[in-house]
C-alpha cells in the first residue's frame, strides 16, 4: 500500500464501523414500529405528544448511530440532527397541555428539517459521483489505457432514493402544518409517517452502503473517506493509477 493510499485506507476503517447490514436492520426495525404506531389505541393530545418525544429521542439516537456508519466530514451534521431531535422531543414531552396545533408543528419541523437535509444530502452525493465519474476518465485516458474498463460510479451510491424520502417528508411536514382542522388519527398518523421516513433513510443509507462496495472499491473508498469532491478526486485518481500500472505490466510480460 503507498503512502497516499495508507491515510485513506486507514480512515475508511474507521469510517465502517457499523456495517451495512446493522443499518438496514436499523431501518426495518422503524418501519415495523411505524407500522405499530398505527394500531395504538390514542385518544389525547397528551398521550401523542408522549409518542413523539420518544420516537425524536430515538431518532436522535439513530442520528448518533450514523456518524459511525457515514463519512468523516458529515458526522457533524448527523450530531446535529441529533441535538434538534432531543431538543424536539424534550419540548413534547414537557409542554404543558398540549394541542393538536402544537404537537402537529413539531412533527412538521422535525419531518421539515430532515426532509432539507436529505435532498441536500442527495445532492451532494450526485455532485461528488460526478466529479469522481469524470476524473476516473480522464485519469485513465491520460495513463493511456484504452483497454480498461471503466465502472460507472454515478449508478452506484443509489443517490436518488434519499432525495424521494426528502421529498416526501418535505410534503408530509406542509400538511401536517397547514392542516386547518383538529385530527387525533391524522396526529397518529403523521407521527407513524416521521417515524417510517427515519426507516426509510436508515434503509437508503443502507443500500448505498451495499451497492457501493459490490460496485467498485473506489466508490468504498470515498464513500468512507467523505462525499466530498477532494475525497472522491482522490480516490479515483488512486484507482486508475493502479489500473494504468497493472495494463502496463501485464502489456510487458506479453512482449518479454
Amino acid at each position: 500500500m503507498s503512502a497516499a493510499t495508507a491515510p485513506a485506507h486507514r480512515d475508511g476503517e474507521r469510517a465502517g464501523a457499523v456495517s451495512w447490514w446493522f443499518v438496514l436492520a436499523v431501518g426495518i426495525a422503524w418501519a415495523l414500529f411505524a407500522l405499530a404506531i398505527l394500531q395504538f389505541e390514542l385518544t389525547t393530545e397528551r398521550s401523542i405528544a408522549v409518542l413523539l418525544g420518544v420516537v425524536l429521542f430515538v431518532s436522535a439516537a439513530s442520528e448518533l448511530l450514523a456518524t459511525t456508519a457515514t463519512a468523516r466530514g458529515w458526522r457533524w451534521s448527523h450530531a446535529l440532527l441529533a441535538v434538534l431531535f432531543a431538543a424536539g422531543g424534550v419540548v413534547a414531552l414537557v409542554w404543558p397541555d398540549p394541542t393538536f396545533a402544537v404537537v402537529a408543528r413539531i412533527v412538521a419541523w422535525y419531518l421539515l428539517g430532515k426532509g432539507i437535509f436529505d435532498v441536500v444530502n442527495a445532492f451532494v452525493a450526485r455532485r461528488a459521483e460526478l466529479r469522481g465519474a469524470d476524473f476516473r476518465h480522464s485519469d485513465l485516458r491520460a495513463a493511456d489505457s484504452p483497454g480498461a474498463e471503466v465502472a460507472d460510479l454515478r449508478g452506484a451510491a443509489q443517490w436518488w432514493m434519499p432525495l424521494i424520502v426528502g421529498m416526501f417528508e418535505i410534503g408530509v411536514a406542509f400538511w401536517a402544518v397547514g392542516y386547518p382542522k383538529s385530527s387525533l388519527t391524522l396526529l397518529v398518523l403523521w407521527v407513524a409517517l416521521a417515524a417510517l421516513a427515519t426507516g426509510l433513510t436508515k434503509i437508503c443509507m443502507a443500500a448505498r452502503m451495499r451497492g457501493a462496495r459490490r460496485d467498485l472499491a473506489t466508490v468504498d473508498m470515498f464513500l468512507s473517506t467523505g462525499f466530498g469532491v477532494p475525497a472522491v478526486t482522490e480516490a479515483t485518481r488512486t484507482h486508475a493509477r493502479t489500473e494504468a500500472t497493472a495494463g502496463e505490466g501485464h502489456g510487458q510480460r506479453r512482449f518479454t
